[in-house]
């Protein structure tokens, strides 16, 4: 930790950026495709429910409705790998998220804490380790989604090229792999982000991109740490030669 830091109501005061106005979009956009899909895909696993029959059956709107969904997710999947690869920021928080062996040593730490095993929580940085697993599970599962959605899309180009029961395995690696992102997302993503104590009843990062200090500090030290190094670093620059 640096030596030095604000003062106990500047802690609250001071908002820093966590996100930036790109990768509040990107994640808008995921929101808004990914409950769309939801919505008008996880009927057909229960085709035989009133539920289905809002969208006036398993065909007609409904199909046009996932098919644009799934369409936007499959660019918003193309576009973040260019933002990932060809923007600073992207690239450096790429760095960051990309896992290490660091985290198993804080997840380890971490269920030590949880036990009262530990006195302190592990010092985690922008990303924790369940972060990081909750980022990597949406591009694997964004892939899995996106290829067998098109799979099943153009089935007629699917069947010439692979048998029937590659065809009925597509089928079903969609459909449950569907129902596992709706149950991730409502009993960990919503709980862990929104609901759980001290964030309750919403976190509004997702809206703005901005955490107070206090926030940082608390739920992210190395980072919290990192940005005290850089504003120590910006006053000694901001220092004039003759006084320096």
């Amino acid at each position: 930790m640096p030596e030095w830091e604000p003062y106990e109501a500047d802690l609250d005061r001071t908002l820093v950026t966590r996100f930036s106005v790109a990768e509040r979009v990107q994640h808008i956009v995921l929101m808004a495709s990914f409950t769309i899909l939801i919505v008008t895909g996880i009927p057909l696993l229960f085709w035989d429910t009133p539920a289905i029959r809002i969208f006036g059956g398993i065909f007609s709107v409904r199909t046009s409705l996932h098919r644009v969904a799934g369409s936007v997710l499959g660019l918003l999947a193309a576009y973040h790998v260019l933002y990932a690869l060809f923007t600073r920021q992207g690239r450096r928080d790429f760095a960051r998220i990309v896992p290490r062996a660091q985290d198993l040593r804080d997840l380890v730490h971490h269920v030590r804490y949880q036990l009262g095993m530990a006195d302190e929580p592990p010092p985690f940085a922008k990303f924790d380790p369940f972060e990081k697993f909750e980022y990597f599970a949406v591009v694997w599962g964004s892939a899995v989604m996106v290829a067998t959605g098109l799979m099943m899309w153009f089935f007629e180009a699917t069947l010439q090229v692979f048998p029937k029961w590659v065809y009925d395995l597509v089928l079903m690696i969609h459909g449950y792999e569907a129902l596992l992102a709706f149950l991730a997302i409502i009993l960990w993503h919503l709980y862990n982000v929104h609901l759980k104590p001290g964030v309750f009843p919403m976190s509004r990062v997702w809206l703005d991109g901005k955490l107070t200090l206090r926030e940082l500090k608390r739920h992210h030290p190395k980072e919290y740490g990192r940005w005290l190094r850089q504003q120590r670093i910006q006053r000694v620059s901001e220092v004039p030669d003759n006084e320096a």
